[in-house]
């Protein structure tokens, strides 16, 4: 995956774990947005997973928590990502 497009994945996980964090009922959309960007990356499948939860029950604060460790997760694999095509 290029640069830019890593960069595009690191962007909108960073936009969607912070709307978990404030509780944005943003938070489901920006996480698939994300997903859907970094289809074909390690993060992909992540970020996928936290998408469905975030669907499934945005109101559980359980659920909350946990997509918001896999969009931490995706974010790490992004950014790794990210960096390794770098050098």
């Amino acid at each position: 995956m290029s640069a830019p497009d890593s960069l595009r994945v690191v962007a909108l996980a960073a936009q969607a774990e912070m709307a978990l964090v404030r509780r944005d009922t943003v938070a489901g959309p920006l996480l698939a947005q994300a997903a859907r960007a970094a289809d074909g990356m390690p993060a992909g499948h992540v970020l996928a997973e936290a998408a469905r939860l975030v669907r499934a029950a945005p109101e559980r604060e359980a659920v909350r928590q946990a997509a918001l460790s896999l969009c931490r997760m995706g974010l790490q694999d992004a950014q790794a990502d990210l960096l390794g095509g770098a050098s």
